[in-house]
C-alpha cells in the first residue's frame, strides 16, 4: 500500500515539472516573438526553447532579454 503511494506521488510531481516547464517555455517563446529583435533571432530563440526545453528556456532567461535591451 505504501508503495503505491509513493508512486503516485513520484508521477503527480513529474505531472508538476512537465507542466511548469511547458508554461515557462510558452511564456518565453511568447515575448520573444512579441519583442523588437530582428526575426532571425526570434526563430532562434523559439527553436532553441522548444528543441531544448530546459537549457533553452534558462538561456533565453539569462541571456535573451538582456541582449535585446543593449541593442535599444
Amino acid at each position: 500500500m505504501n508503495a503505491g503511494l509513493e508512486w503516485a506521488a513520484a508521477v503527480d510531481l513529474r505531472l508538476v515539472l512537465i507542466s511548469l516547464i511547458g508554461v515557462l517555455n510558452l511564456w518565453a517563446a511568447g515575448h520573444t516573438v512579441l519583442s523588437d529583435a530582428p526575426r532571425r533571432e526570434k526563430t532562434l530563440w523559439v527553436a532553441v526553447i522548444f528543441l531544448c526545453p530546459i537549457i533553452g528556456s534558462t538561456f533565453w532567461f539569462v541571456f535573451g532579454p538582456k541582449l535585446w535591451a543593449e541593442k535599444r
